[in-house]
């Protein structure tokens, strides 16, 4: 036994020693060196974080990765984003407006933000004229340009009237304010400036030689086109067809935008053989279009309501990915907008792009791809699918596809149409299981979308509902604090239900009313008003919870407001008139009879003869109540009422 241990031992260390010896005597070979970037290390860190998957958190770091440390009101999100950024526009103002503050290069190796503005001639050249044109810093490149008396090479005019071609009417470091990107209005700014500037570039570099000549011809198109000077840009194009001016790629994408925008203009009907004239143009040149021109044609079939577009569209499809073109999900977009826009029968076409997008990997590619997620939530919604809409959810969620997100608007519309198709589809449990989930870790509801969710739960089972009440009350405290029109919409679910509660939930109802009033006072006192419409059948139902709580006095001050002051519009319902009424003479409360009366008498209802005999009829009505009473209702009235019980 012990000799089979050594014959084992050693074959082990003879195979060892020959591994050993086979390695030293083979070569040495060092890896390519994988270049990183300098955050690369911190990525790396951040995915050994073990991720909560129940808290579903996308926010930016910037709110904490935790659901109690976000933001209580929805516009502090854009607020605090904001003031962030607030320090570093500061600076950039600061620097502009105060160069003279920063004479020397204080920092080493020099940062080139902090580089001073040039006040004279000498302290320029042409490269540092191509440099603040290669960082898109439109008016510090003029002002070199006009330092160095425009004596530069063609070359870099040409760069220069691209940069304010492309980039008209704003510098390029806002796009590196990224919340400032975020919050901002998806509107464009279409302003062309520069004019002067542009055209006296023009005007010198299309007499050049013909490459340059054509280099501004196509530049110059593209900026007009750009900026929707749609005549201007036309009779540039008509200009270069008769000059057989050549056309880049970039150019030939931007025509198509001007063909649509033409077209739709003067309103005449595009033909099949418009989009095919345009691709054997290009084919003619020899470009090879991009995912762009695919976008662009599909998008200017769709808007011009080109005869037999499905045919159009499915013809380009075809040819694209013939060209091994990888399709973007703005080509998705316009394809689901093309097969679901004018036909309502369209559900498997929708279904079909969900899946093909399901499984595969997108980078941002054009402008349009933003608008993927927005509308196929929207169609979702409009099919009723939840299926769908967890399906568009979960590809949104996966990996880093949220970036198609790419402002606060776009985010709002997708969100507000999910939750409305969950409310739609699912149980009261199943849908408050999602919204906990989503809210407020995901997102913030707007005003319209609550007031959606709390007029669609007036519909629930009673029993069911009383559950969830406190959750909506507590979000719209939160998110909407001072809207008072959707509180009380709550109020309203709270009355409706106070019966089926038990005595916890009683509290918490009737605490929701006291501070509900509270706060409506504050800005009565404050301001006079009430921001917003307010129902007095809704302010009604405060006084009905406090008083059903035995909180009478909290309630005759609510009434009291109602008749005095003339805050709220439409009247009580004689629902509510009779059970407060009634609920008073239980509890033998002249005075909460005496509003609610007066209230009837200011207001014109009628028949209100019952009301007035059981007051009078009460133990504790006394002699001054009766002239009180004769005060406010005539003593005709109670004359007559006295006969009526005599006999």
């Amino acid at each position: 036994m012990w000799a089979l241990f050594v014959a084992r031992t050693s074959r082990c260390e003879l195979r060892r020693l020959q591994s050993s010896l086979s390695v030293s005597n083979s070569k040495i070979q060092i890896p390519a060196r994988i270049k990183r970037d300098p955050t690369d290390i911190l990525h790396a860190l951040e995915s050994t974080i073990v991720k909560d998957s129940s808290l579903h958190i996308m926010k930016d770091y910037l709110y904490h990765d935790d659901p109690y440390l976000l933001p209580s009101k929805k516009l502090d999100y854009r607020l605090y984003a904001l003031s962030y950024e607030s320090g570093k526009k500061t600076a950039m103002w600061i620097h502009n407006e105060h160069s003279n503050l920063f004479p020397k290069h204080l920092s080493n190796p020099e940062i080139e933000t902090f580089k001073p503005f040039y006040t004279d001639k000498n302290q320029v050249s042409e490269e540092i004229l191509l440099s603040a044109i290669s960082q898109c810093k439109v008016s510090n490149a003029l002002h070199i340009y006009k330092l160095l008396d425009t004596n530069v090479s063609n070359g870099t005019k040409q760069a220069l009237l691209e940069l304010l071609c492309f980039f008209n009417n704003k510098e390029w470091v806002v796009k590196n304010l990224k919340f400032e990107q975020w919050f901002s209005s998806s509107k464009k700014n279409y302003i062309w400036k520069y004019e002067l500037e542009i055209n006296e570039l023009f005007n010198f570099l299309k007499n050049q030689d013909d490459p340059t000549a054509a280099a501004a011809y196509n530049i110059m198109l593209c900026g007009l086109i750009k900026y929707l000077k749609v005549n201007e840009a036309w009779e540039l194009y008509e200009e270069c067809k008769k000059k057989n001016i050549p056309f880049n790629l970039t150019t030939w994408n931007n025509i198509i935008i001007l063909f649509s925008k033409v077209f739709n203009k003067r309103k005449v009907k595009i033909e099949m053989e418009h989009v095919l004239k345009i691709l054997e143009s290009m084919n003619e040149d020899e470009i090879k279009p991009n995912i762009q021109t695919l976008n662009a044609l599909l998008k200017m079939i769709i808007e011009l309501k080109i005869d037999n577009f499905k045919d159009v569209i499915k013809y380009l499809i075809i040819e694209f990915k013939n060209m091994n073109i990888k399709f973007s999900l703005g080509t998705y977009y316009y394809i689901m907008l093309g097969f679901t826009i004018y036909d309502h029968n369209s559900y498997d076409n929708f279904i079909h792009i969900l899946y093909t997008v399901k499984n595969k990997k997108f980078t941002i590619q054009d402008s349009a791809d933003t608008k993927f997620f927005k509308h196929a939530m929207y169609l979702a919604h409009k099919y009723n699918n939840k299926e769908a809409g967890n399906m568009i959810h979960e590809i949104l969620l996966k990996e880093d596809n949220y970036k198609f997100i790419s402002t606060a608007i776009i985010e709002s519309d997708y969100y507000n149409a999910y939750i409305l198709l969950l409310l739609s589809t699912s149980t009261i449990e199943e849908f408050f299981n999602s919204y906990e989930k989503l809210v407020p870790n995901l997102y913030v509801p707007t005003k319209q979308l609550l007031v959606d969710i709390i007029n669609e739960m007036q519909y629930c089972d009673p029993s069911v509902l009383v559950k969830y009440i406190p959750r909506l009350w507590s979000d719209v405290n939160t998110f909407c604090h001072m809207e008072f029109s959707i509180k009380l919409i709550i109020i309203s679910l709270m009355k409706n239900n106070m019966l089926l509660v038990n005595s916890s939930l009683k509290t918490i109802f009737t605490n929701a009313a006291w501070n509900c009033w509270n706060d409506m006072k504050k800005q009565i006192k404050l301001k006079g008003k009430i921001n917003s419409i307010i129902k007095t059948n809704l302010v009604a139902n405060l006084a009905i919870i406090l008083l059903h709580n035995d909180f009478v006095k909290e309630s005759i001050e609510i009434l009291t407001f109602i008749n005095k002051l003339d805050l709220f519009v439409s009247m009580m319902n004689r629902n509510q008139i009779n059970e407060l009424f009634d609920k008073y003479i239980s509890i033998q409360c002249i005075k909460g009879c005496f509003l609610i009366l007066e209230y009837c008498v200011n207001s014109g209802f009628t028949n209100i003869n019952p009301m007035i005999m059981k007051l009078h009829n009460l133990p504790e009505f006394t002699n001054d109540d009766r002239d009180k009473l004769i005060n406010l209702v005539g003593k005709e009235i109670l004359y007559m009422l006295d006969t009526k019980q005599l006999n």
